[in-house]
């Protein structure tokens, strides 16, 4: 009676413990991984039914892109250069070239003499690269630890290959590449830039002349320029063809609405429909009355499958919850990032949210690895808003991050002419209230993948 206890009690444990493991692999798996596991699953469980999105899949993503995705839609801004029904026609005659746009920058990557860690550090970047040809978050969040300390070479890489503008954060940054590329520079440059970043607005309702007061100076120089941006693309990816799971494709989205209030969208389009066969549950009852060898054999295979898909069901809806209880902490706690921008983002951890939702640390660090979450400022890898807390004058809570993203700022907006020393940011952070040393400013600066004040122009 001990032995057979203790058998019943192990057998417990290990599927406990099996069921567990399988659990939290699911919760760290990215989408197009988790996809694949579930496709796996149904190849092997006839108990399985997985609504088939395949035929439909690119269509949703790209409804979704169109609707959510900020660095693809540019609803507001895409008139300036062409109408959608055009945009539509002239990428259907290049998609038929076959050749994405992947493979053709990792062609050209293949022809460049680069270091290895160069190299490998472009193959990343150039693999996370979406539809239009821009970079999906910084650098250094879609790259490995080891493969950091090449990231501006790498993105110097790309951004040198054809087509013009590809490598950029955005559209504006690669139309900006695309003048430099065809030999615009200097205050030629300088102006294009102001343009291009300020005044498209202007210049969409036919203000030249306020445009022009705007960038001191003359209208005629603002036609000629304004005629050049029409000459140029703001998506120079999309001129081959793509594959759905080169996409990232966030799984939460965390905006304002028209009313300036924050909603936040599961997007459970983005897995597959997963659901037990009930035919397959009818065949167990019936097996489970022919107690005949085989009929016992049959409803042992029967039980076995469908325990498996509902395991496997469990599991999906175990991450999606944990996801959107996540989420939902975050939207909470990073509520500034949220309305204003990364500049805003605090210092929170992992822990901070396990407590929150009443998990283990391990299941937060889980639920945020390979995912991503659209905002008004771009897609973010979630990870990325996790972020130790570094102090202020008026107690306010930054994060390394944030504070990384205004050294950044800084350094970008210096107008001196002369490059700023670590120690002159790190007083410049102090009269923000920022406390970070001159050896932390070097740090982050490393971290960032900035140059030193000797090696920069500014």
């Amino acid at each position: 009676m001990i032995s057979q206890n203790l058998d019943l009690t192990l057998r417990q444990e290990l599927r406990i413990n099996t069921q567990l493991l399988q659990t939290m692999e699911t919760l760290s798996l990215s989408t197009e991984e988790l996809r694949e596991k579930i496709r796996n699953e149904a190849e092997t469980n006839p108990a399985l039914i997985v609504k088939d999105r395949a035929a439909s899949y690119d269509e949703i993503a790209s409804e979704y892109r169109k609707k959510t995705d900020r660095r693809e839609s540019f609803s507001d801004d895409a008139p300036i250069f062409r109408d959608d029904r055009e945009d539509t026609g002239w990428m259907e005659g290049m998609i038929s070239s076959g050749e994405t746009l992947q493979q053709h920058l990792l062609g050209e990557l293949g022809l460049m003499n680069l270091d290895s860690g160069t190299r490998a550090a472009a193959e990343t970047l150039i693999t996370s690269l979406d539809r239009n040809g821009f970079l999906p978050a910084a650098p250094e969040l879609l790259l490995k630890e080891s493969e950091r300390p090449y990231a501006r070479k790498a993105v110097e890489a790309i951004q040198s290959m054809e087509p013009d503008g590809v490598g950029a954060r955005d559209w504006k940054e690669s139309l900006v590449l695309q003048a430099k590329a065809r030999g615009m520079k200097g205050e030629e440059l300088e102006l294009f830039s102001s343009m291009v970043s300020d005044e498209l607005e202007n210049l969409r309702a036919g203000k030249e002349e306020a445009v022009a007061r705007n960038l001191r100076t003359d209208t005629e120089e603002v036609q000629a320029l304004y005629a050049f941006l029409k000459t140029l693309t703001p998506f120079p990816g999309r001129k081959y063809g793509s594959e759905y799971e080169a996409y990232i494709v966030p799984e939460l989205s965390i905006k304002k609405d028209e009313d300036g209030i924050l909603r936040m969208h599961l997007n459970r389009n983005a897995l597959p429909l997963v659901e037990i066969d009930p035919a397959y549950s009818s065949m167990a009852d019936e097996y489970r009355r022919d107690r005949s060898p085989e009929g016992r054999e049959a409803e042992k295979f029967i039980k076995e499958k469908i325990s498996a898909a509902s395991s496997l069901i469990s599991q999906l809806d175990i991450r999606a919850t944990t996801l959107e209880k996540t989420g939902a902490v975050l939207m909470e706690k990073q509520k500034d990032f949220f309305l204003s921008g990364p500049l805003y983002l605090k210092g929170m951890t992992m822990k901070d949210v396990a407590d929150e939702i009443g998990v283990h640390e391990a299941t937060v660090s889980r639920i945020a690895a390979s995912k991503y979450i659209d905002t008004d400022f771009g897609i973010y890898p979630i990870r990325s808003l996790f972020s130790s807390t570094v102090d202020s004058a008026d107690g306010a809570n930054y994060s390394k991050n944030a504070v990384k993203e205004m050294i950044r700022t800084i350094i970008d907006e210096n107008t001196t002419g002369k490059a700023l020393s670590d120690q002159k940011i790190s007083d410049m952070l102090a009269q923000r209230g920022i406390k970070a040393a001159r050896r932390t400013v070097s740090k982050y600066r490393h971290e960032l993948d900035i140059d030193s004040s000797f090696s920069r122009s500014k």
